[in-house]
């Protein structure tokens, strides 16, 4: 579990500059700046799955670790698919 000042939207975002200021190295059209700009895109989608989790997660704790099939439907709507994350190991 990350520590409680972890702030995940500030730590994306200075992963990306980090990403984006070796890239800035290299031609826009390079290999080596597509594969960073396909790393960037892999650890954003990463990030977000893995705070996706954290929160849903901390949702099903408020609730006894149980969710009713109402709120999973709901969840569903979202394009969050609870079974799917519960099946996922704890982060």
């Amino acid at each position: 579990m990350p520590p409680e000042s972890y702030q995940p939207d500030a730590e994306m975002t200075k992963v990306c500059a980090t990403l984006e200021s070796v890239a800035a190295k290299y031609p826009p059209d390079s290999e080596e700046a597509l594969a960073i700009r396909d790393a960037a895109l892999a650890y954003t989608l990463v990030s977000q799955r893995s705070e996706l989790k954290r929160s849903y997660d901390k949702l099903r704790a408020a609730f006894g670790n149980v969710l009713t099939e109402e709120m999973k439907a709901d969840l569903r709507r979202w394009g969050i698919d609870a079974d799917e994350l519960d099946r996922e190991e704890p982060l």
